[in-house]
């Protein structure tokens, strides 16, 4: 099976400036990224789309594909579909993939192994598509039309931690999905959804600086190093 993988970089980022360039362990965040992809046995190709000369030239180095982005494709209220769907169109070896594994470079600890074990379930189970997610032990509240904070649980029958069982959040790490189901939906899940489960440590996804700190002192504590 043939798969392509195609990795989102904008240059622009309200919440941390410059985010996809941001280092960890002086490697930038979105080399990382590449680096897992490229060093994974069953990703075909790797796609780096960006609409920022830095970011491109980092892909330009490391030797995976690159796709320019357009402006039109690259605003800030551009959905990752719309990003993705464009780069499919426009870079010309795309339609040899029937398989698109959608990598988020904001979760750059995710493994070469945790790509090859998700393909693997993907197709073995047969499925449409599939999401990342991290076992969770949240308590979620919402507020209601008037504003009042709702529980999703019953706070009379509080579960405790070890009884919150069969529970997960995505992560947003990545995404599998079957080519003909994203160009239809234009969503990237839907059909038959399988769920990869990643380990603790990959909750914390880029969208703070904190997030940065945070993230730094996994890779101090559990020596990681990217992909070579």
């Amino acid at each position: 099976m043939e798969v392509l993988a195609v990795i989102l970089a904008r240059a622009g980022s309200k919440g941390i400036p410059g985010k996809n360039l941001r280092k960890i362990s002086n490697t930038p965040i979105v080399e990382w990224s590449i680096r897992s992809a490229m060093a994974s046995k069953l990703i075909s190709k790797v796609l780096l789309s960006s609409d920022g000369d830095e970011i491109c030239s980092v892909g330009v180095r490391l030797g995976c594909e690159v796709h320019r982005r357009k402006k039109e494709d690259s605003k800030d209220e551009t959905s990752s579909e719309q990003s993705l769907l464009a780069a499919l169109r426009e870079y010309h070896k795309s339609s040899d993939f029937s398989t698109i594994v959608l990598i988020q470079p904001t979760s750059p600890l995710t493994t070469p192994e945790d790509f090859d074990r998700a393909i693997k379930m993907f197709f073995e189970g047969k499925y449409d598509s599939m999401v990342t997610v991290v076992p969770s032990h949240a308590f979620i509240w919402k507020l209601d039309d008037s504003q009042n904070p709702i529980p999703d649980y019953e706070p009379r029958n509080r579960p405790r931690r070890q009884e919150m069982i069969n529970k997960f959040s995505e992560n947003g790490a990545f995404y599998i999905t079957n080519r003909k189901l994203l160009e239809d939906s234009n969503c990237r899940l839907g059909g038959r959804i399988g769920m990869y489960v990643m380990q603790p440590h990959h909750t914390v996804e880029i969208d703070a600086e904190v997030d940065l700190v945070i993230l730094q002192e996994i890779v101090n504590k559990m020596n990681l190093a990217p992909s070579n």
